[in-house]
């Protein structure tokens, strides 16, 4: 089988008049990505435009060394996805350390500011978006800086491998945002290409995986981004040696049909 290997070249960045096209289903390899150094932090940009849902839809990789900080601004929803180490987010009063494979989400209200912790790098992906507010009729249950740390999130355990359901609910600007981690033992798929009208994005987190987009496959190893568009058959399967482990996190807004 001959894998597809030039990933990131897409003609929405091309000029200024193709960023107002929704961002078409692709996926972004690690080893590919281009590195940016500012005062020793690297900066990988993965994904800078709109959706189909989303007016704009950000995610950057960093790597900290010991001692080094990132500020984040107020105005955006935010994810901070940890690959690797330990960090400590701030936001307002709160403060929670993370440790690696858990998750962040930070309310748009605040700046927020993050911190490498313990006694190696970190990376970790910061992922933002921008919409319009849910209406009324939805209550948020996310509403101030949370945390779901990884090693407290119940396994449970399948035939294939199996998943950890992280998070479920109504966000300010999102009418569901849902995250899962799953876990793939050799040679196993999680489904059969298929379709939906969410969009969703695929952070690889462990091993390498195969993801087939309307019937063109892929290979991706840890760290690399997998972003679907609504609509588009996708489907993945471990491919490699050893389990594989995956963050799949998906989003419907109050206007799907934006």
């Amino acid at each position: 089988m001959k894998y597809i290997a030039l990933y990131l070249l897409m003609v929405w960045q091309t000029s200024a008049h193709a960023q107002l096209l929704p961002l078409p289903s692709a996926v972004y390899e690690y080893k590919m990505l281009p590195v940016n150094v500012e005062n020793g932090t690297e900066i990988r940009p993965i994904l800078d435009g709109p959706t189909e849902t989303l007016d704009n839809f950000r995610v950057n990789h960093y790597t900290l060394s010991d001692g080094k900080s990132l500020s984040l601004k107020k105005g955006e929803e935010k994810l901070v996805l940890i690959g690797s180490g330990e960090l400590s987010v701030n936001q307002g009063l709160e403060s929670e350390k993370l440790e690696s494979r858990s998750v962040a989400w930070l309310t748009k209200d605040q700046p927020a500011s993050i911190h490498h912790s313990g006694t190696s790098p970190v990376s970790f992906f910061v992922i933002e978006w921008e919409a319009e507010q849910v209406g009324k009729d939805f209550k948020p249950e996310v509403n101030a800086l949370t945390k779901y740390n990884y090693r407290q999130l119940e396994f449970k355990e399948s035939a294939k491998g199996g998943r950890r359901d992280v998070s479920r609910g109504v966000t300010p600007t999102l009418q569901e945002l849902e995250m899962h981690i799953t876990t793939l033992d050799d040679g196993e798929k999680s489904h059969d290409p298929h379709v939906h009208a969410d969009e969703e994005i695929i952070l690889v987190l462990q091993g390498q995986v195969e993801e087939m987009i309307n019937g063109v496959p892929y290979l991706l190893g840890p760290g690399s981004l997998i972003y679907l568009h609504a609509m588009d058959a996708h489907g993945i399967r471990n491919a490699g040696k050893g389990a594989c482990e995956y963050y799949a996190i998906r989003w419907i807004t109050k206007n799907t049909g934006k």
